[in-house]
Formats: C-alpha cells, sequence, structure tokens
C-alpha cells in the first residue's frame, strides 16, 4: 500500500463521497489517540471502521517476530472497512502515528447504510478494489522477493 493509505475508505474531494462523508459524521463515537497508541490490533474483533478525522494511522501486519508497515491512513481515509462489511477480525493493527482524533462508525450501521444507499456502495467497493492492488504492490510482493530462510552467516 502506499503511504496515503490501506483505507479501504475515501478523502473529503469527492462529490460522490458526501453522502458517506455526512453519515459517518453523523457517529457519537469519537476516539482521541495520543501519539504511538493502537487504535485496534490484527487479529481482534472488529467492531467498525475508523475515520481519520485528524492526525494520521500507522497500519502493520505481523510477519514472524516482526512487524511490517502496510500502509498509513491521514485525514479523510477510512480503516477496516473491508473488516467492518465482511464481519471479520481485523487484518492488520492500527498504531496513532502522531495524535490523532477518529470517529468510530459500528459495523452494523455501516453495513445498512451502504445496502440503502448504492453510489456510496459502489465508492467503497472502488477503494477497497485500489487497496487489494497497493497491497499487492507494497506489501505482498515485497515479502515474497525476500528469502524465506536466512543463510547462515
Amino acid at each position: 500500500m502506499s503511504d496515503k493509505g490501506h483505507s479501504g475508505g475515501t478523502n473529503g474531494s469527492s462529490g460522490s463521497a458526501k453522502p458517506l462523508l455526512d453519515f459517518i459524521r453523523q457517529s457519537d463515537e469519537i476516539i482521541l489517540l495520543p501519539r504511538a497508541a493502537v487504535l485496534f490490533q490484527e487479529g481482534e474483533p472488529c467492531r467498525g471502521a475508523y475515520f481519520v478525522e485528524d492526525g494520521e494511522l500507522n497500519l502493520t501486519i505481523s510477519s514472524g517476530e516482526r512487524r511490517v508497515k502496510v500502509g498509513s491512513a491521514a485525514v479523510g481515509q477510512i480503516v477496516a472497512i473491508s473488516s467492518a462489511i465482511s464481519g471479520t477480525d481485523h487484518q492488520c493493527s492500527a498504531h496513532a502515528a502522531r495524535d490523532s482524533k477518529v470517529i468510530l462508525v459500528p459495523a452494523a450501521a455501516l453495513r445498512e447504510f451502504l445496502q440503502q444507499h448504492a453510489e456510496s456502495c459502489l465508492l467503497t467497493i472502488q477503494h477497497l478494489g485500489s487497496d487489494l492492488l497497493d497491497l499487492s504492490m507494497n506489501a505482498i510482493r515485497p515479502l515474497r522477493l525476500q528469502p524465506r530462510y536466512p543463510r547462515p552467516q
């Protein structure tokens, strides 16, 4: 994923994103994260998607003993939307790269909104597809190019 984010989300500049952004901003669960705080961990049950209102999040996955950065999410992006829609555990971890403010959109409410708003649903699908391409180019492909077993020194 590029540094613009593994977000599964959208930014505020698109006119077609306005209904989704309006819906997100209606949520009353705002989370303030100090720098380095954990928003969620890979493998935890997903409560919903998170809209980055202010700040930035780093997204990482576990690879053996180490953590690999797979992207980041900046202001106006949504994280964990694929897990929220599919009802699966978080596929990565999110940590605040700096003091951040995020809005939690409960998974059930998000799914209901997307079922009722075809344009927002299509926009979400387009962003999820883009995220898959970013993930393949920036995380999976580089990991495959690394040797599986370290060579003895």
